[in-house]
């Protein structure tokens, strides 16, 4: 009965810490999603209304001349390539970041291998 006891206080302090350290993840996920949101947002802004500018600038360059359609063209190839490259660098960031609760997910696999041994020392001590 003490022994179970014991093994009760453990369960519920490991939970206890499991709980914080879920916690810990989960702020530290926020965080840094709320840093590049902001950063994003100022960046988009501010690109979206640089190349907008920059685009009517060449393109009342070109206004009088015959090369207006070409002009446009370009610009559109431009904007699709460079749409394509953002796509492929953001699948390269996702598959590169660590997967969410993945410290929580470490402590786990630790704790289930020590576990293990437990049992298995538990199982040859006793007859």
């Amino acid at each position: 009965m003490e022994r179970l006891a014991a093994l009760a206080s453990l369960a519920v302090r490991h939970a206890g810490a499991y709980t914080d350290l879920i916690l810990s993840d989960i702020d530290a996920t926020r965080a840094v999603l709320h840093r590049r949101v902001v950063a994003g947002t100022i960046v988009i802004g501010a690109s979206v209304l640089a190349v907008a500018l920059a685009c009517v600038w060449i393109i009342a360059l070109a206004w009088d001349t015959a090369a207006r359609v070409w002009v446009i063209a370009a610009l559109l190839l431009l904007f699709m390539a460079v749409a394509a490259a953002a796509w492929w660098w953001l699948k390269h960031l996702r598959s590169s970041e660590p997967a969410m609760l993945a410290q929580t997910a470490r402590e786990w696999a630790k704790d289930r291998q020590l576990l293990e041994e437990l049992l298995a020392r538990e199982r040859v001590s006793s007859p």
